[in-house]
């Protein structure tokens, strides 16, 4: 009986904006674990299925991977599901279960996989979820409706190191499931977890706030992690620390022998996938201080010398990314270990707010002083950082956007690449989730957006009449007659005139500056 695999990560209401070009962790994991099973499944977009929804009728059973951001069309999905197979089965899973009662009713799957979701799956395929009539109540880490009312057998525990990658590792083959796979960025894991375990100083909208206990400034990692008045851990707009714990660390050889598949498969776009890289190794779980002990340089230089050994990697056929890092643990010596190896990296640094007041209450690590120290810090190693600021964020104020605007500047003066601007969202499980999501039209938000707009035109106009390799990609949906190219190392997206096959290697002459985040050329070479 064949399963198929819905991939709706951040598809929002059926359309990918930004993020076209990636292919997320989460499909994968899943099909490794039904073809150690021995249940054939394929991966699909979930927008395939819209567009042509008798796909479905070559499939029995049904998985779901999304968001909270993807509940519009994982609705749609399901009511087209159910029309085609009433029987089939629906399991759904992902960060959207966090907020299990509410999709429950929302989108009635037939099983919710609540958090970690690798052994939680295992057990229900162990049991027969797809054979027939399986007893849900004794297994941890699901919810279901019960005569329609909601039900949640309870949290599973966090899977060790060696049981989660070793035991369940992610399939490789159907990375070719995925159109233009050859030239996405395809995520590896490396970490799980985060290490930041303060907590927001702000009053909660049901009257939770900060007692001053002093359990986020314990040395003692158990202290940190308990909260009197059960704050969730972490920045206040994320839930990572709250539904994932601590960071744990993928074993070395299981990252390489991943990578080393996908490559073989037509991969070139690695990124190592992590809330914050630098804490690949770092300290003893469980690991609950954001800056204390620093980055682990050993295990670090020793994972990215043996992805290099790849020859794909080696010779430039294939590049490796960096994207999370915290600032506090991004010192000279990181900087200098990883530029030695990685050629182009543009590490992603968080700052959300260019206050020091307002990143406090906000439960960040580190100060925006900090980030702009890692940045001079980044471009001194000839690196192009990102650094992501968010708007519409609880506490925001006149002051503290008249001081974002400054930062970017500063930020865009010492060497950042370019200024990611996102819109606050209420995530479930965050300390933040019962805030009011920001608004596009928020005034605030709407002047630190033509802040972030300028510098980042401004810093595509020095791409014009480069040459930069890329990666076809598909066709492009707004310049008809286009194709869309992919950066094989760090650098813009762009779109040439003409079509090419996805994967193919192009050499791109840059003439034109579109938008902030586009730009136009011609290609001057393939190979």
């Amino acid at each position: 009986m064949s399963v198929v695999i819905i991939d709706a990560l951040s598809a929002g209401s059926g359309t990918r904006g930004s993020s076209r070009d990636t292919i997320g962790c989460g499909p994968r994991s899943i099909a490794g674990i039904l073809e150690k099973y021995d249940r054939v499944c394929r991966i699909r977009r979930v927008e395939e299925i819209i567009d042509r929804p008798r796909l479905l009728r070559d499939y029995i059973h049904c998985a779901i991977s999304g968001m909270s951001m993807d509940v519009p069309v994982i609705k749609r999905f399901i009511d087209m599901w159910k029309h085609f197979r009433p029987n089939g089965r629906i399991l759904l899973g992902g960060p959207i279960a966090t907020d299990w009662q509410n999709i429950l009713q929302e989108c009635r799957p037939d099983v919710l996989i609540v958090g970690e979701g690798e052994e939680t799956l295992a057990e229900l395929l162990e049991r027969g979820i797809f054979d027939g009539e399986v007893d849900l109540a004794g297994i941890d880490g699901i919810a279901y409706l019960r005569n329609d009312t909601p039900v949640y057998n309870g949290s599973r525990a966090f899977a060790e190191e060696d049981v989660l990658w070793k035991k369940h590792p992610p399939s490789t083959v159907r990375i070719t499931d995925y159109r233009a796979y050859q030239a996405s960025r395809v995520y590896v894991e490396v970490v799980r977890g985060c290490s930041n375990f303060n907590r927001t100083k702000m009053a909660l909208p049901d009257g939770r706030e900060c007692s001053e206990c002093g359990n986020c400034e314990s040395s003692d990692s158990l202290v940190r992690q308990h909260c009197p008045e059960n704050i969730p851990p972490g920045c206040g707009f994320c839930s990572v620390p709250s539904v994932w714990g601590p960071p744990r660390s993928r074993p070395k050889e299981s990252i390489v022998r991943e990578t080393r598949d996908l490559v073989d498969l037509g991969v070139h776009r690695i990124v190592l996938e992590a809330p914050d890289f630098l804490d690949y190794s770092r300290g003893i779980y469980p690991l609950t201080t954001p800056c204390i002990p620093p980055a682990n340089i050993d295990a670090i230089s020793g994972l990215l010398r043996e992805l290099t050994r790849i020859p794909e990697i080696a010779d430039g056929q294939c590049h490796v990314s960096i994207e999370n890092v915290k600032a506090c643990l991004f010192t000279e010596e990181v900087a200098g270990t990883i530029s030695e190896i990685l050629t182009s990296v543009s590490p992603n640094i968080g700052i959300e707010t260019g206050s020091f007041e307002h990143a406090e209450r906000i439960g960040k690590c580190g100060s925006p002083e900090g980030v702009l120290q890692a940045v001079r810090t980044a471009a001194k190693y000839d690196m192009r950082p990102y650094v992501y600021f968010i708007y519409g964020l609880p506490g925001e104020n006149e002051e503290t956007v008249r001081e974002s605007e400054h930062m970017m500047r500063g930020l865009s003066e010492a060497g950042a690449e370019r200024i990611i601007l996102y819109g606050f969202r209420a995530l479930p499980g965050s300390a933040f989730e019962d805030f009011t999501s920001a608004s596009e039209r928020d005034p605030l938000g709407r002047r630190l957006g033509r802040v972030a707009k300028n510098i980042n035109r401004q810093k595509k106009d020095k791409y014009v009449g480069n040459l930069v390799w890329g990666i076809a990609a598909e066709p492009s949906y707004d310049h008809f007659g286009y194709t869309m190219v992919y950066p094989l190392r760090e650098g813009p997206l762009m779109t040439v005139e003409g079509g090419y096959s996805p994967g193919t290697r192009v050499q791109v002459r840059i003439e034109e500056v579109v938008s902030p985040g586009l730009v136009k050329g011609v290609v001057v070479s393939q190979g």
